[in-house]
């Protein structure tokens, strides 16, 4: 029987499109948490572009938190051939082991992968970005099909950090936002 894997997925993951368009075969999809995680705007992608401004776009990073600061997020389950394919769209990131939670039950409790930048400089926001915007709405869009709590956490749990903030992170919630 082939391996099989547990991904947390914290992004455009979430999205049931984006998620079918890089793992077709993704499957028994449920929306969970892990603790000691934030998630966070401060990478620059390396398949999202800005052409109006020729900039990447923002996309998020699951960082080390707090034991207690938990992010939500959704886990599915793939098979080896699948996770070469995802391993490489995902190149500039670790791929590390942790244990999550199903988000409606704390109680039950599993190993899953989740996937965190590696050796990047941090990246700003683009607030005024119409790609940028898309990218954001791929992930609402995506965590709304887990109910309207879900949601709300994800917007409470998602960070930026702004070129103009001093390294601070500040709430991604703002103007058209």
């Amino acid at each position: 029987m082939a391996a099989a894997y547990k991904i947390f997925a914290y992004g455009s993951l979430l999205n049931q499109a984006s998620l079918k368009k890089t793992v077709p075969e993704a499957r028994d999809m449920f929306p969970a948490k892990v603790y000691g995680f934030h998630r966070v705007f401060n990478l620059a992608s390396s398949h999202r572009y800005d052409e109006k401004h020729n900039v990447p776009v923002c996309v998020l990073n699951a960082e080390p938190g707090e034991n207690r600061q938990f992010m939500n997020g959704a886990c599915f389950e793939m098979d080896e051939v699948s996770l070469n394919n995802l391993l490489k769209r995902e190149r500039g990131y670790e791929f590390c082991e942790i244990s999550a939670h199903h988000y409606n039950d704390e109680k039950f409790t599993f190993q899953a992968y989740v996937f965190r930048a590696k050796n990047f400089q941090p990246y700003r926001f683009l607030s005024k970005s119409k790609e940028q915007k898309h990218y954001l709405d791929l992930c609402l869009t995506g965590s709304k099909v887990f109910g309207r709590d879900f949601l709300e956490d994800f917007k409470r749990t998602t960070s930026f950090w702004g070129i103009d903030c001093k390294n601070k992170q500040q709430s991604i919630w703002f103007g058209d936002y």
